[in-house]
Parts: C-alpha cells; sequence; structure tokens
C-alpha cells in the first residue's frame, strides 16, 4: 500500500471519529461522590492481565505515551473483541514500585480515569477520556466502565459503642496509592469484604491500640463502605480527629451483619486464660 493510500485510510478514520463524537449524547452525570470512588482502586489484586484490550497509542502527529484530556487514543482491539462505538471503559494498570516493577505476584490496581470508544473497525478502536484521574500510559489495559452505586454517609449520626460489633473487627491495609496514613473524605482499604458479609454501606468505628498497658482504645473515626470485593472494602473517611493508619481497627455496626472472627474453642480459650485484645483495652470490660 502506497504512503498516499496509507494517509487517506487515516484521515477517514479521523473523519469518522469526529463525526461520531459530535452525535454522542451527554456522558451519564456522576456526583462528585461517585466520580472519587470511580477514580480510586476497586477492592482487588490482580495478576498483570494477559488478553486485555490496551491503548497503544494516540492519534497525535508525534509517538507519546503519556496521554491525558482531550485525546484520541488508539486500542489494540476492535470489532474482534466485542467492542463498540460508545461503550465506555476504565483505564486501568497495575500499581507498581521500583522494587516490583517486573515481578509476576498481584497488585493493587490504579484506575487512570475512563473513555468513550468514538469509532472502530475489526482490528483496532479509537477512544476519547470522559475523565482522567491520573495520567494515561501506554499500554495501560481497559475494563467495561460501571458508574459506582454509593452511600453519602454526610447526615448520619454518630455511631456509638454499644452499637458496635468487636467480634467482626477488620483491619486497614492501606490508603489511597497504598499510603500508610488516611485523612477525613479520603479511601482507605480494608483486608476483608464479602467473606465476611461486609456491603456498600456499612459503617465502621475506628479505633487504635496504642498498646500501653492498662491504657485503652482510642476512638478516632468513622467510615462507610464505597466498594466490596471477595476479600477486601474500599471504605471512605468521613471523620476523623487523627490520622488513620495501617494496622488501626475498623468496628462495624452490629445491624449490618458483618460476621466475626470465629471464636476459640472453650479449650483454646481456657489455654489462652486472656481476653480478645479488644475486651481487654475498651474502657470498663
Amino acid at each position: 500500500m502506497g504512503s498516499r493510500t496509507v494517509a487517506l485510510a487515516c484521515a477517514s478514520v479521523l473523519s469518522v471519529a469526529h463525526l461520531v463524537s459530535a452525535q454522542i449524547p451527554a456522558a451519564e452525570s456522576l456526583t462528585n461522590l461517585q466520580t472519587a470512588v470511580a477514580c480510586a482502586s476497586p477492592p482487588i489484586l490482580i495478576n498483570e492481565p494477559t488478553d486485555a484490550v490496551r491503548i497503544v497509542g494516540s492519534q497525535d502527529v508525534v509517538n507519546r505515551a503519556i496521554f491525558g484530556t482531550p485525546e484520541v487514543l488508539v486500542l489494540s482491539h476492535g470489532t474482534n473483541r466485542n467492542i463498540k462505538v460508545n461503550d465506555m471503559y476504565y483505564v486501568r494498570r497495575l500499581l507498581r514500585g521500583a522494587e516490583t516493577i517486573n515481578d509476576k505476584l498481584p497488585h493493587s490496581v490504579l484506575t487512570a480515569g475512563w473513555v468513550r470508544i468514538v469509532s472502530v473497525n475489526e482490528k483496532m478502536a479509537l477512544a476519547s477520556p470522559t475523565h482522567t484521574c491520573s495520567d494515561i500510559r501506554q499500554g495501560d489495559f481497559l475494563e467495561p466502565f460501571m458508574a459506582p452505586v454509593v452511600t453519602e454517609g454526610a447526615m448520619m449520626p454518630p455511631l456509638v459503642q454499644s452499637e458496635l460489633n468487636f467480634d467482626a473487627y477488620v483491619r486497614v491495609l492501606h490508603g489511597e496509592i497504598e499510603r500508610r496514613s488516611v485523612g477525613t473524605n479520603e479511601f482507605a482499604m480494608l483486608d476483608h469484604g464479602f467473606d465476611r458479609n461486609i456491603r456498600v454501606g456499612t459503617r465502621f468505628a475506628v479505633y487504635r491500640d496504642l498498646k500501653v498497658d492498662a491504657n485503652p482504645l482510642k476512638r478516632i473515626g468513622e467510615a462507610i463502605a464505597m466498594s466490596v470485593g471477595p476479600t477486601m472494602t474500599l471504605v471512605r473517611v468521613t471523620s476523623a480527629r487523627d490520622a488513620i493508619f495501617a494496622g488501626d481497627a475498623m468496628i462495624p455496626r452490629t445491624a449490618d451483619g458483618v460476621s466475626g472472627v470465629p471464636a476459640p474453642s472453650p479449650a483454646e480459650a481456657a489455654a489462652s486464660g486472656k481476653k480478645p485484645w479488644y475486651k481487654r483495652m475498651l474502657p470498663g470490660a
């Protein structure tokens, strides 16, 4: 194929993309909280996908590996992967550091944003970013977009200790982008999910054990579940009087039905001769 033919073909694809984008209705309106939850890491750990649809470049006249908005992105597949015009997809990549860049272990997922398909043929597609949470990169993979269902929680009354189920405590793993601390209106990841019957809307009180003799647990805030996975939960901190750290305990409401840690057998309890850690550290326990 001659260079003139290639140029005409590229021009044709661009004109189709422009025509389609002009006909697309307004994207579904997300609230600020929905947008924040959609940008947060989903509550899962995954390996690098081997067969995902990926971003291979853009329609820019110079070769780039980092993209933003406005942009026309080129995807690695088209109708051969059931991609259709107006479909929306999350753009994601594994969250890695310098020490894990080449390992084969499961990792948290970073959401770079979401895109809408504006043109497609059998073997490739063009997409336009609808929203960016961070930079979009060459090699990022796509997953079907679904608007998150959220519970606002801003007007809920404070939790009281008597309505909490300390037997069902869970722990904070990390904050956004695997940070070690979290503040009010930020997100944290917990170490359990559906495996403990946690659901979107489950409320938690946050406690810290200073590990000082005769010093009770310190209540430092509250949180609410925003997204739940098989073994992890994404929560939003609704109030905090101090930074919440990895390892702090999240105590759910009894009414939310979160299942607790399996109780020790009578023989195990007698052998240990100790109360559970939280009962030793609660005022009056």
